[in-house]
């Protein structure tokens, strides 16, 4: 007999062992039962002592020894990961949506009119342009990505959440093959900003399995991307326009600097829940 409560004990267990903190451990647990048996942690909390059938314990199983063996993300395993409230299609062509880009997002929208021209650079599963979209009724918004299937995530997911016919989707290296003639209101970005020579110091999860182009640059300091970027978006924004990006911790100074040699005034640095400066919003005013 398979008790709901003893499976999720004992898999909580089993992650914590292999070095899963405690709170990431019931948070995955908690997925895999979603989407093996269909029950949510509502459903653990009132009928806790349910039996679960025997052949989605053997599928269960077989995530759970991936994720053990093959340190294969739990997203990844069943292609779903949460991010603003909305259920995301994902898989290693993308990389896992974050906490710390809803911050990114909420942000922006705090900048937006309804009416906005809006271009999500390194678009990945679509995530930040599709939720900017879908709170932005009249915005125009587009999506860029160098990797045609990172594009073909976040079309999958732009027509899941029922935004697809709102949203262009562009392959293209920053705006290498953007036509000169579209300028913005706001661009914003969540780059790869980690330097390469920092892998060996990451979870074994992200390097094994997330795609290197969108995490990784060749500097020391991982500000190279932002470099291209700011100076391209410079030029690309309407007077009175905004640039949003993410940084990597100890990052947002150096990119502020940036965004200042690139004639950007009034630049804001926003903290993360855990106080980490997270978020550099700057304006071109000429």
């Amino acid at each position: 007999m398979n008790i709901l409560k003893e499976l999720f004990n004992k898999t909580v267990d089993k992650f914590t062992e292999n070095s899963i903190t405690s709170s990431e451990a019931r948070y995955e647990v908690y997925l895999l039962i979603e989407e093996v048996f269909g029950l949510t942690k509502k459903d653990l909390v009132i009928n806790p002592y349910q039996e679960v059938p025997e052949d989605g314990v053997k599928r269960f199983n077989s995530f759970v020894k991936r994720r053990i063996e093959d340190k294969v993300p739990v997203q990844y395993l069943v292609n779903k990961a949460y991010f603003m409230g909305q259920i995301f299609y994902v898989n290693e062509n993308v990389l896992i949506p974050r906490p710390e880009t809803e911050i990114l997002v909420e942000e922006t929208l705090k900048l937006a009119d309804d009416r906005a021209k809006i271009i999500d650079i390194g678009s990945g599963s679509g995530c930040i342009a599709i939720m900017l979209a879908e709170k932005l009724l009249q915005a125009e918004v587009f999506a860029s990505d160098i990797s045609e299937k990172a594009l073909e995530v976040a079309k999958f997911n732009a027509e899941k959440l029922g935004v697809a016919d709102r949203i262009k989707f562009l392959k293209s290296d920053i705006f290498e093959k953007i036509d000169p003639s579209e300028n913005f209101d706001i661009i914003i970005s969540n780059p790869p900003y980690i330097p390469v020579k920092e892998k060996e110091h990451l979870q074994i999860e992200v390097v094994r399995h997330e795609p290197e182009m969108a995490l990784f640059t060749e500097d020391d300091t991982g500000v190279s991307f932002y470099g291209k970027l700011v100076n391209q978006a410079a030029s690309r924004l309407n007077t009175g326009g905004f640039l949003a990006v993410e940084t990597g911790i100890f990052q947002a100074e150096a990119v502020k600097e940036i965004f200042k040699n690139h004639g950007f005034k009034d630049i804001q640095i926003i903290k993360d829940l855990s106080g980490i400066d997270r978020v550099v919003i700057g304006k071109i005013i000429f």
